[in-house]
C-alpha cells in the first residue's frame, strides 16, 4: 500500500475530508436545481401512478404552500439521486492514496454499478412495490363506500420515501462487495447471521415504511432478496479473488 495516506497528518486528513465534503454537497446542490428546473415532469411522473389507478385517485393541495413544498422535496431528492456517481467519486478520491494501484482501476465500475443498484432500486418500488401497495390500501375502502381523498404532499413523500428508501437498499451488494474486498466481511459470517439480518431487515422495513403490516412486508420482500444477492456476490469475490 502506497505511503501517502500514512504521511498525511490528522490535520491534512481532515482539510482533505472537508474539500471532499464540500465537493459532495455542492454537487448535491447543483443538481437539485437541475432538477428543479424539469421538477414538472418529475412531479407528473410520480403521480402517473395514483392517477393511472381505477378509479384514479383523488389528490388535493392542502396548504397554501403546498405545492411549492412538493416542488422542493422532489427536487431535492432527485438532486441526491443524480449525484450519487459524484458523491461515489468524492469517497474513492479521499481514500485513493491509501490503495494499491491495481485497486483504483475498480473506481469507474464502481460508480457505475452504484448508480445502477440505486436505479433498479428505485424502479422496483415505482413500478412493482407502488402499484401493489395503491390497490392494496384503495380497496380496502372499497366495502365502506368511501371515496379516498388524499394530501398530495403525503402521497408524493410517501413514493419518494418508498423509492428512496429501496434505492438504497439496493446498494446493499455494492457495500458487500467492499467490505469483502477489504476482508472485513465473508460469506460464512453472512450466513450464520442470517437470522439476525432478518430481525434487522424487518425492522429497518417498519422504520422505512408507514406504521402499516402490509407495506412493511412489502419493504422487507427486496431486503432479504437483496442480503440473499449479497452472500452469493461476496462467496464469488471470495472464490475468485478479484
Amino acid at each position: 500500500m502506497e505511503n501517502k495516506l500514512s504521511e498525511m497528518s490528522f490535520l491534512d486528513h481532515l482539510t482533505e475530508l472537508r474539500k471532499r465534503l464540500l465537493y459532495l454537497i455542492l454537487s448535491w446542490v447543483l443538481t437539485s436545481v437541475l432538477c428543479f428546473v424539469f421538477v414538472r415532469f418529475m412531479i407528473d411522473f410520480l403521480l402517473y401512478p395514483a392517477l393511472n389507478l381505477n378509479p384514479p385517485l383523488n389528490l388535493q393541495v392542502l396548504k397554501v404552500q403546498g405545492m411549492f413544498l412538493i416542488q422542493v422535496l422532489v427536487a431535492f431528492f432527485g438532486g441526491f439521486a443524480l449525484s450519487i456517481p459524484i458523491m461515489v467519486y468524492q469517497i474513492w478520491a479521499f481514500v485513493k492514496p491509501g490503495l494499491y494501484k491495481n485497486e483504483r482501476i475498480w473506481v469507474g465500475i464502481l460508480i457505475v454499478v452504484t448508480f445502477f443498484c440505486f436505479i433498479a432500486g428505485a424502479s422496483t418500488a415505482y413500478f412493482i412495490m407502488l402499484p401493489v401497495a395503491l390497490n392494496f390500501f384503495m380497496r380496502i375502502s372499497e366495502p365502506y363506500d368511501v371515496s379516498p381523498i388524499i394530501a398530495i404532499d403525503h402521497y408524493i413523500r410517501f413514493i419518494v420515501m418508498m423509492m428512496m428508501s429501496v434505492g438504497v437498499i439496493f446498494e446493499l451488494p455494492v457495500l458487500s462487495f467492499i467490505l469483502s474486498k477489504m476482508q472485513i466481511l465473508t460469506s460464512d459470517f453472512m450466513k450464520k447471521t442470517r437470522k439476525y439480518a432478518l430481525i434487522v431487515i424487518f425492522i429497518l422495513a417498519a422504520f422505512l415504511t408507514p406504521p402499516d403490516p402490509f407495506t412493511q412486508m412489502l419493504m422487507a420482500l427486496p431486503l432479504i432478496l437483496v442480503y440473499e444477492i449479497s452472500i452469493i456476490l461476496v462467496k464469488i469475490t471470495e472464490i475468485k479473488k478479484f
